[in-house]
């Protein structure tokens, strides 16, 4: 798995033309690392003709806004607080919301989803228009309840919190960015726990 790993990785980073990038295997019930591999990465035997930038543990220390991924998040919080069920439609305006002058777009355009369908289509209008129904501070407790903001586990040395909104200075486009994914940064260790959190029925287990 640690080979397969750090080939796909290689060949995903020179064909995207990448700076680097990191790949994650994780067990979802027990929280066991499987494989994990990062990009560019070093010969350990060759420690001090080696770089900062090619040490660095990209999977536990590299934050980055994590997009459509993070909307698992926002369905969750929205399922678990009752504000909607799998089968509710959801008015996705036609595929834009604007907050002032600021307009969020979808790439396809739809007049109203299930909720369900807002997930499987990764509509940005429908997670925001869930983010709006929970509100920040149920939502904003849902980000920590997942992991984030937070380191995971003592056996990362190094590794970063990330970056989580205090709820109170949200207001509704700050809400907006952050039910889509956006505003708020993780690392890929923490994404991949809380995927496998929702993977093995809803229990966060210390990677």
């Amino acid at each position: 798995l640690q080979y397969i790993a750090e080939r796909e990785l290689r060949q995903a980073v020179c064909e995207n033309q990448a700076i680097g990038g990191t790949a994650m295997i994780m067990n979802p019930q027990t929280g066991e690392i499987l494989a994990l591999a990062n990009e560019p990465t070093f010969n350990p035997n060759a420690f001090r003709d080696t770089q900062e930038n090619e040490r660095r543990n990209r999977a536990v220390q590299d934050i980055y806004e994590p997009g459509s991924t993070f909307k698992v998040i926002t369905a969750s919080a929205a399922l678990e607080e009752g504000v909607a069920g799998l089968e509710d439609p959801i008015d996705v305006s036609a595929g834009l919301i604007r907050f002032g002058a600021r307009q969020i777009d979808d790439v396809h355009r739809y007049d109203a989803l299930s909720f369900t369908d807002v997930i499987v289509k990764s509509s940005n209008v429908g997670a925001i228009k869930i983010g709006l129904q929970l509100g920040p501070e149920r939502l904003g407790r849902y980000v920590r309840r997942f992991g984030f903001g937070e380191p995971l586990s003592p056996d990362f040395p190094g590794e970063s919190p990330g970056i989580v909104w205090d709820p109170a200075r949200l207001d509704d486009s700050a809400l907006a960015s952050v039910s889509m994914g956006y505003q708020v940064g993780v690392t890929a260790l923490q994404m991949a726990t809380a995927v496998s959190s929702v993977a093995n029925g809803g229990e966060l287990v210390e990677p």
